[in-house]
């Protein structure tokens, strides 16, 4: 049932308190609820309505309107108020998810070198500050431009804008890549001081990498595996193999082999939800890799030696039994049996012999 509040207010004419009601069940997370008014209002044609419904379905949608990402309801906005920071802004988040990212940056572009803030005071979502349209400009930049012109460009928010906790990091991460370790060092603890930002403490573990100061490093990577677990635990992949790396640095090659399976273990879980990215696969044969030079070694893998029996040595018990059970004067119903275990077994050996070929 819709809300009876709501009900009163649009009833009343009351649209922009209807409004922010429904923004406030989307805050509370009740779309249910949310969606009930918002389809309300949309059917009042109450313009200020539409970018709530698109923010939904850019950010609480799984769907996304069909990978729509709201655009088509900030484009309805903007054909009434094309001059809405705001909502410009919402619209390059959006083509950017839709794969547009030359659009998107042409927006922030635009919008970075006209700033200035939404006349409208009905718009609930707003765009904070110049300072954020040119953050994720430098977002398109790393992902998309050289690290020259990334670092060219933090140096440049850095300049207009020194307590970026973004513009800190990304610039960090770059003099990292390029072994200036001290000067990323002190830049990352500038940034912990200001803000406790996982993804600071991550970049701090890789520059210890690069100073051969294995112990500091993996301090950092055990703090964003605690900080990821649960629901969340997809995103430590790279915390457990970096891990893992600097374990076998200091020759502790029995917890590697755990840090490994661990990393192995969440890349394939997400491959049974979902197809694995290049990178994914790629990482993936990294891990068996190290696996196997730790088994050459003769480092044991005991996930597997303490619960399993290797299935090429089914095989060959299986078969044996199948050998002995058809010269042994016992019922037919068994012989057949003991032949049929030994084919499932040998068929899930040369399957999982295929299926370690990929990597």
């Amino acid at each position: 049932m819709v809300n009876k509040k709501a009900i009163k207010l649009i009833n009343n004419e009351e649209y922009e308190k209807a409004n922010q009601l429904s923004f406030i069940l989307f805050q509370k997370k009740n779309m249910k609820e949310f969606l009930e008014i918002n389809n309300l209002l949309l059917e009042k044609n109450y313009i200020p309505a539409l970018p709530l419904r698109g923010y939904y379905h850019l950010i609480e949608d799984a769907y996304h309107d069909n990978n729509d990402y709201g655009e088509k309801y900030f484009n309805k906005y903007l054909e009434e108020r094309p001059d809405s920071t705001s909502i410009r802004f919402q619209k390059a988040i959006a083509s950017s998810a839709k794969g547009n990212e030359e659009e998107s940056k042409q927006i922030i572009d635009n919008l970075i070198e006209n700033y200035h803030e939404s006349p409208y005071s009905d718009e609930l979502i707003t765009c904070e500050s110049k300072e954020k349209l040119c953050e994720l400009k430098l977002i398109y930049t790393f992902e998309k431009e050289s690290d020259e012109n990334c670092l060219n460009y933090a140096n440049k928010l850095l300049g207009e804008y020194p307590d970026s906790i973004l513009a800190m990091l990304i610039k960090a991460k770059l003099l990292c890549k390029n072994n200036e370790n001290q000067e990323a060092l002190e830049l990352v603890n500038k940034c912990l001081k200001k803000e406790r930002v996982i993804e600071g403490v991550l970049i701090k573990g890789d520059i210890y990498i690069n100073l051969n100061q294995h112990e500091k490093a993996i301090k950092c990577f055990d703090i964003g595996i605690k900080s990821l677990s649960g629901s969340k635990e997809y995103l430590s992949i790279e915390w457990y193999h970096k891990k893992a790396l600097s374990l076998i640095q200091l020759q502790k090659y029995e917890e590697a082999m755990k840090c490994l399976n661990k990393t192995m273990d969440i890349i394939l879980a997400i491959e049974i939800r979902a197809d694995l990215n290049e990178e994914g696969i790629k990482l993936l044969k990294d891990c068996e890799k190290e696996k196997q030079e730790l088994l050459n070694m003769g480092i044991a893998d005991l996930k597997y030696s303490k619960h399993t029996i290797n299935l090429s040595k089914l095989v060959y018990i299986f078969l044996a039994l199948a050998i002995l059970v058809n010269f042994l004067p016992v019922n037919g119903t068994v012989k057949l049996a003991a032949n049929i275990i030994f084919l499932i077994t040998a068929v899930a050996s040369l399957a999982k012999q295929i299926y370690e070929s990929r990597f």
